[in-house]
């Protein structure tokens, strides 16, 4: 009989040289497009996806816009470390992270300057996915000094901040999981809010004039500024006038993001469509794919109808009727 180390060798030979040509041979659908003849690809993507994909900025860029996909989480400590070692890895590997993410906060504000300057001199117009970018970083540089403050002088509170103040971190310097829990936490308002308020919110609908717009004043209602706070996932510290003002920038933000939408004719990714419902005030909890795109086409429908010169108080309004 052959022994079994003879069998094993022309096995261990022969194996490099399929894999390297079973991609293209029997999978050519999953195989990317060469380097090669990238060039010819991307200008027929580039025709076919005009509407789809930012004018302006390269596509190797959109990773900013979501601040997240960087992060790959944290090294794992070495096998057999000790419980002291594990944590001097565990608060390494943390400062490694927050380093990082206020160093990209940093260094995006050069492409923040590049857009403004193209725009200005006359160039292609602000994409969705460039003005998403600018309002990412100016919320995050607004962000960064008290984030470095906490974090040398108290990063034990940080997962505190997390549940009870997520706003406060910037959009780099959040763990995978802590994301997960800041968006678990969003739900859990909105579903709460949705509940708890139904009869407010039939109140305030009663008060539209004309029929299809909601004042922000009418947001002085006791509770009414807290519970749409709450389903927009916004701070609800302060009292009505802060609330009132938060709930309104907050809104124009989504009137800009819609137009943009509709200018682009965009056709949003999965992860896009739960951000752009979040920041809307719905959740995507349990819904397929094509729900989440009707969800958002109906809003686009409703904002866009007749008599919108008012965005902020029909805006409100839809927020409102749909609960």
């Amino acid at each position: 009989p052959v022994p079994l180390s003879s069998q094993k060798h022309p096995k261990l030979d022969l194996r490099p040289a399929p894999i390297k040509h079973i991609p293209s041979n029997n999978t050519p659908h999953h195989t990317p497009s060469p380097a090669k003849h990238s060039s010819s690809t991307s200008s027929h993507s580039s025709h076919s996806h005009s509407k789809t994909s930012s004018p302006a900025l390269p596509s190797d860029h959109h990773h900013h816009l979501r601040p997240s996909s960087y992060n790959d989480g944290l090294a794992p400590p070495p096998e057999g470390a000790s419980t002291i070692k594990r944590g001097l890895h565990h608060l390494v590997q943390l400062a490694k992270f927050y380093y990082r993410g206020v160093k990209l906060v940093i260094s995006r504000q050069k492409e923040v300057s590049h857009i403004r300057a193209r725009i200005s001199a006359g160039g292609a117009p602000l994409s969705r996915y460039e003005n998403r970018f600018i309002l990412t970083q100016k919320n995050d540089v607004s962000k960064v000094v008290p984030f470095v403050l906490i974090a040398l002088i108290a990063e034990e509170i940080i997962p505190l901040i997390v549940v009870f103040a997520p706003s406060a971190l910037p959009s780099t310097c959040i763990l995978p999981s802590q994301r997960a829990t800041i968006r678990q936490k969003r739900v859990e308002k909105i579903v709460a809010s949705t509940k708890n308020n139904r009869t407010l919110f039939a109140q305030l609908k009663s008060l539209e004039k004309p029929p299809g717009h909601l004042s922000l004043e009418y947001l002085r209602t006791p509770g009414a500024s807290a519970a749409v706070c709450d389903l927009l996932s916004l701070s609800t510290f302060g009292g009505n006038a802060l609330r009132i003002r938060r709930i309104s920038r907050h809104l124009q933000t989504v009137a800009a993001d819609d137009k943009l939408i509709l200018q682009d004719n965009l056709k949003l990714s999965e992860e896009e469509l739960d951000d752009a419902l979040f920041e809307r005030g719905f959740t995507s909890t349990n819904l397929s794919l094509d729900a989440k795109e009707a969800t958002l086409q109906r809003w686009l429908r409703y904002v866009e109808g007749p008599n919108t010169e008012h965005p902020i108080s029909r805006r409100l309004s839809l927020l409102l009727v749909r609960h």
